[in-house]
């Protein structure tokens, strides 16, 4: 089922190994007792063939024999991978790069925004995945067998949802959007922008009101046309904040803040919204 490496010597062999593969299976076990406290409790890795668990409690510095995680040669694939970063980051110091994340890319095929892991392969692939073990403590040693199925699991069938999903996104010539989104999630997740509630909207409330069901309108249609998940496109939150940048800083400063494919997609509509702001 499993391999478990609990030695610096089985990860560096483990190392050589994985940098041979084009792509990998990721998941994470952390504990998080607050926003910049986080620790790698587990990591799991499914190279196709076989699935590893590392134990990064007792590998507690893993030096410079996990360079799988960061190369540019070897894929990523993740579930959700946000938090996953900053675990990795929390063990290693070090920003991981050539990722997929199976959550954003389902929903750019008009899937569910936030569906889970559990729920994608059960969707997707007709299996149903244990769920017992999810509030689980996984700093305390030993973990259990059920403990380390669970974790197994968890990455068991993210490479089989990778070969479907990124062959469904390159046939609809949205893969490159994919992996701006992702380039751009490892970016504010590293270096988060500022607030932009501390921006203060130059008309009235109802004017804004009007303005953003207008906008929501125009994400709507667009996302029906695209086949794209509407939140993932454009959240209301995203709306709003991308209206006040544009009404107190200026249009091109808002469309600096949102990344490539969306623009070309919105720029002509926004722009004829706002022409009157």
């Amino acid at each position: 089922m499993y391999t478990y490496i609990d030695t610096l010597e089985d990860l560096s062999f483990l190392n050589k190994e994985l940098l041979e593969k084009s792509y990998l299976g990721v998941d994470t076990e952390f504990r998080r007792t607050t926003k910049d406290n986080m620790r790698l409790a587990l990591l799991q890795i499914n190279d196709g063939e076989e699935i590893y668990l590392i134990d990064t409690v007792i590998i507690d510095n893993p030096e410079n024999v996990c360079d799988f995680l960061f190369s540019d040669s070897v894929i990523k694939i993740f579930h959700s991978c946000k938090e996953d970063l900053e675990a990795v980051y929390a063990w290693t110091g070090r920003i991981m790069e050539n990722l997929f994340d199976t959550q954003l890319a389902n929903a750019f095929i008009d899937g569910k925004y936030s569906i889970g892991y559990q729920g994608l392969v059960e969707e997707r692939l007709d299996i149903t995945l244990d769920k017992n073990e999810t509030r689980s403590n996984w700093i305390r040693r030993p973990l259990t067998e059920s403990q380390l199925n669970y974790a197994a699991s968890d990455v068991q069938y993210l490479i089989h949802l990778y070969e479907e999903l990124e062959i469904e996104l390159t046939k609809s010539k949205k893969i490159d959007w994919l992996y701006e989104d992702l380039k751009n999630l490892v970016s504010i997740t590293f270096q988060p922008l500022t607030a932009s509630e501390e921006l203060r909207s130059n008309i009235s409330k109802n004017e804004e009101k009007n303005l953003l069901n207008k906008f929501n309108e125009i994400v709507i249609n667009i996302s029906s046309k695209q086949k794209i998940n509407p939140t993932l496109f454009f959240s209301k939150k995203n709306q709003r904040d991308f209206i006040r940048v544009a009404l107190s800083k200026g249009l091109e400063d808002a469309f600096a803040a949102i990344t490539q494919w969306r623009r070309e997609l919105i720029q002509d509509s926004v722009k004829s919204l706002l022409l009157r702001y």
